[in-house]
């Protein structure tokens, strides 16, 4: 199976022949590394030039942009299976590639994976634990949740497309877009939402950190306006698919949730204008069946029903633990067993029904008016 290394560079004379060293040193060397210099003004070019070897083809275009370069690199790279990105300015830890590779043959669902990664400074020195930046990392990866889109929701916890490795034919089919800052972001959603993207949870990236970063560059509003611009992008490209999909519209509705709460650069508050003066909205609503949005008929607000469930699930628990006739039961091993695993309390409530259903001595407890059951919610 082979691999093409897409590499843009930009204005990264400095930091191009290290970029390029972590990529042909691998453990598995890509057949290929594709340096597209997106109109550097400085020497990064002849610096990618004079560092490059047999596999390395190195273009330059006038400057388009990030994702452009992108996706002009991986186009060339139409003869890979896979196809992992390094921006100029980061580094591939020594076995990043077999690594990738090995993950994503065992997991022939999965199109695109994402690693832990290391910060690094402008000299490539590992910043302390009490730094900054290196704090904000670890608080993006402990808020990791289950879900992809909902951790999604929280932070760009993918962080930089440099940590993208994946199926060439999928990114070929899912180019990036004309973002300035969140193209990485983008293409980290569309691939949760749909199921296929995957974490591999080693560090496998060093991510360097510099006064010209991109995400540092131009006023500070500007990122936040471009991840609203972003959702509305988000929203409008799979309207198609939330019609039909209701697997998808729950993974979007684990996003949007996390991210309603302000997380990842968003701004609920000017997000509400953007809702309410867009047209057409009332023919839509009126056009909403229960056909295709099946979760029309549900029955009360799902969020109550869980916090009633918890509290009825609290007070059952207390109150078998509570119980002298129960802990009798646990000593001469008769009583019921309780294996409430369940992802909700609503789940947790009905295992923990049907536990004391099928138990013997707990229906003798109740006859001899010895246990009470109000567990109604």
């Amino acid at each position: 199976m082979s691999v093409a290394v897409v590499i843009p560079l930009y204005n990264h004379e400095r930091f191009i022949a290290g970029a390029l060293r972590s990529v042909l040193e691998q453990t598995r060397p890509p057949e290929r590394v594709i340096v597209i210099d997106d109109g550097s003004t400085d020497g990064s070019l002849e610096a990618a030039r004079s560092a490059a070897d047999g596999r390395v083809t190195v273009v330059s275009q006038q400057n388009a942009g990030a994702h452009a370069a992108l996706n002009r690199g991986i186009g060339m790279a139409a003869d890979a299976e896979f196809v992992g990105i390094l921006n100029s300015d980061d580094l591939y830890e020594p076995g990043r590639i077999e690594r990738c590779m090995r993950f994503l043959e065992d997991k022939p669902g999965t199109a695109a994976v994402v690693t832990r990664y290391r910060i690094i400074d402008a000299a490539g020195s590992i910043p302390g634990e009490e730094d900054a930046r290196v704090k904000w990392m670890r608080s993006v990866w402990e808020a990791r949740r289950e879900s992809l889109p909902a951790w999604l929701g929280i932070a760009n916890f993918a962080k930089t497309t440099s940590n993208l490795f994946g199926r060439a034919e999928y990114f070929r089919e899912h180019p990036f877009r004309a973002y300035r800052y969140v193209h990485d972001y983008y293409f980290a959603l569309e691939a949760a939402l749909t199921g296929r993207l995957a974490v591999l949870d080693e560090e496998l990236l060093r991510y360097r950190v510099h006064d010209s970063n991109t995400i540092k560059s131009g006023p500070s509003e500007n990122l936040p306006r471009e991840v609203l611009r972003m959702n509305v992008d988000l929203l409008r490209a799979f309207a198609p698919v939330l019609e039909k999909d209701a697997e998808v519209r729950a993974r979007f509705a684990d996003f949007f949730r996390e991210l309603c709460r302000n997380y990842a650069d968003f701004r609920l508050e000017p997000f509400l204008w953007l809702v309410a003066a867009s047209n057409g909205m009332e023919e839509l609503c009126e056009s909403i069946d229960a056909v295709r949005f099946p979760e029309l008929a549900g029955g009360k607000s799902r969020a109550l029903r869980e916090l009633m469930a918890q509290g009825v699930y609290e007070r059952a628990i207390e109150s078998l633990a509570a119980s002298r006739w129960m802990a009798l039961g646990r000593l001469m091993g008769v009583g019921p067993a309780i294996l409430n695993d369940a992802a909700t309390a609503e789940g947790k409530l009905a295992a923990l029904r049907k536990a004391c259903e099928r138990s013997r001595w707990f229906k003798l407890g109740e006859r001899l008016g010895l246990l009470y059951r109000d567990w109604e919610m």
